[in-house]
């Protein structure tokens, strides 16, 4: 049965109480209790909603999928070609990891700390096949391949570029945490022009 626009209004609540919760206070110091206190409600509507520690994280987990396709996925969309395509997902990465400083320690904890009852990694948490068709947006793999076949970018290895390109854009998480005088944007036009060099952009 689907749920009513309150039932979600109140499931919405609750796993941003917890990433909150998880955020402040670590996973090894985050409850159950903790989370209801912070929304205000009992424990027993915290499982209510979730039954389990692990659907909560699954719900959080998605969450963060969510929130950050929301932000990255219509900045690519907005572009019409592959060098400005890949602009956005650099851009609009580096905006979502500022904007969401909590998700971001929240997840770190979680993937240190956390450990499912059934052996499941964190990654593999609230990956329908929906939702893995729509993070496809999030692997600058697409985009490279298409510059090449349409002549905007340069011959290089895309697998490999791509791998360059998510692991300098993921660089600016611990800076963003760790460095409050950090200008993230001033990286991300950095790595906008690196990148156009390094994959070739043809004007």
């Amino acid at each position: 049965m689907a749920a009513t626009f309150t039932q979600s209004a109140r499931r919405a609540q609750i796993v941003a109480a917890a990433i909150e919760v998880i955020s402040e206070s670590g996973w090894a110091q985050t409850s159950i209790r903790k989370i209801a206190d912070q929304v205000g409600v009992a424990m027993s509507a915290v499982l209510y909603h979730f039954g389990t520690k692990d659907n909560l994280v699954e719900a959080i987990i998605e969450e963060m999928y969510r929130t950050a396709l929301a932000v990255v996925g219509p900045a690519i969309d907005a572009q019409s070609t592959a060098p400005k395509k890949l602009a956005a997902y650099i851009r609009s990465n580096i905006a979502y990891f500022e904007t969401h400083r909590s998700y971001l320690t929240a997840l770190m904890q979680l993937g240190t700390g956390y450990q499912t009852a059934d052996g499941r990694r964190i990654e593999e948490f609230a990956l329908t096949p929906e939702l893995q068709q729509e993070l496809a947006k999030l692997d600058p793999t697409s985009i490279l391949i298409a510059g090449q076949q349409d002549g905007s970018f340069g011959d290089f290895p895309s697998v490999s570029m791509a791998l360059a390109v998510r692991g300098a854009v993921n660089a600016a998480v611990e800076k963003i945490l760790h460095e409050p005088g950090f200008d993230a944007r001033a990286y991300g036009e950095d790595l906008v022009a690196i990148f156009d060099r390094a994959v070739g952009v043809n004007p």
